[in-house]
């Protein structure tokens, strides 16, 4: 188990890591915050008013991490707060650690007035698999997995819905397509295929092909009024070459549509806004701590991640997922993106956000309760 995991299960489980750190804990503070003495792992205030620094490990069982530990620490030491006492500095380490480390981890905290506890590696594995297991039960009836692809905005689908738009259509043919973006006849389907789904899983079209090749779409009525709402300043310059538009901001009207298709009760299958909903619950469960800016992102996090999401990315793709996904509720306004000094942002749910989440996981809720009272008998 990852230190990461150790965490975010850590702190929610506020009375087992209240009598592992031996304090009374009033609030925490900071999770994962950058400062100029290192990262702080967590930090809580106490019920005196003072304020106590975390350092949690795993299992400290070679030289490398020892002496991490300890150079950490030293550099929290450091840190003071305005109008606060000086800081407790806590060791937080794995019990299941190998009992030579232990020894030498508590006489360098005696040696320098830091707090050395351990918390049990086993428990907190419990823990976790119960908090995910609380969270699939009360997540209702079950999703398919979160999906990764290339589509990075929203407002890319104003592309796809572009031709339907300048030629005043409901129904368009693969060779519309190609003739509108001079595309060739080869190319045609592999080009649009994320757009295609895209819009399929926010139901703006209905796939009418007789085949598995793409041949002919047809505008529902959520797509008929998301064409009908493009941008039109954008839509009348005629100056730009159709091929290179690759994204149309939404407007505010193609905004509600979008929000009124993903609040719509039908959600299940459709990966688009499944990737929407598993966004909000990361935010949700992880407070936003933590959303990279490139594909860089640390083996842990990537852990934590694909083990939430269920899936087995690799970091480029979840830090695509992330990216992306974060973007698109950024177009719908459910989430603030925060810039930060470090290698992560910090994403935040808006009073939109939290509507659509709640409302979402209580439609999935009585779907499931609609399955599962019956039963009962």
């Amino acid at each position: 188990m990852n230190e990461l995991l150790v965490e975010w299960t850590l702190l929610r489980e506020q009375d087992y890591l209240n009598k592992c750190l031996g304090l009374n804990i009033k609030k925490k503070i900071f999770q994962q915050y950058s400062t100029e003495f290192g990262r702080i792992d967590f930090a809580h205030e106490l019920i005196d008013g003072s304020i106590a620094i975390t350092e949690l490990e795993t299992v400290v069982d070679n030289k490398a991490k020892l002496l991490y530990c300890q150079f950490q620490t030293l550099e929290y030491s450091k840190i003071s707060f305005a109008s606060k006492q000086q800081p407790q500095i806590i060791i937080l380490i794995a019990d299941e650690t190998p009992e030579r480390f232990k020894k030498e981890l508590k006489t360098f905290s005696e040696e320098n007035n830091f707090i050395f506890k351990t918390y049990s590696l086993s428990l907190v594995n419990t823990f976790y698999k119960q908090l995910i297991e609380d969270a699939i039960r009360n997540s209702g009836i079950p999703l398919v997995k979160p999906v990764a692809n290339n589509f990075t905005h929203l407002s890319c689908l104003n592309r796809f819905i572009l031709p339907f738009y300048d030629l005043e259509k409901d129904v368009l043919n693969t060779e519309d397509f190609i003739d509108y973006f001079n595309l060739s006849s080869e190319k045609a389907s592999s080009h649009f295929k994320v757009h295609k789904q895209m819009s399929e899983y926010f139901e703006l079209i209905e796939d009418l092909s007789t085949s598995q090749k793409f041949s002919k779409v047809r505008l529902t009525e959520y797509g008929k009024r998301f064409r009908d709402n493009l941008n039109y300043e954008f839509a009348i310059v005629k100056s730009l070459s159709k091929f290179g538009v690759k994204r149309i901001e939404l407007s505010i009207e193609q905004k509600r549509i979008l929000l009124e298709s993903l609040m719509n009760g039908n959600i299940g299958e459709l990966k688009g806004k499944v990737n929407i909903l598993y966004f909000l619950r990361f935010v949700h469960l992880t407070e936003g701590i933590w959303v990279p800016r490139g594909r860089n992102l640390d083996k842990q996090k990537v852990e934590f991640a694909n083990s939430f999401l269920g899936t087995y990315y690799t970091q480029g793709t979840i830090s695509n997922w992330l990216n992306f996904v974060c973007t698109h509720c950024e177009e719908l306004d459910l989430i603030e993106r925060i810039k930060t000094n470090s290698e992560n942002d910090r994403a935040i749910l808006s009073t939109l956000g939290s509507r659509v989440l709640g409302f979402i996981e209580m439609d999935l809720h009585l779907k499931r309760e609609r399955k599962q009272i019956p039963l009962q008998l």
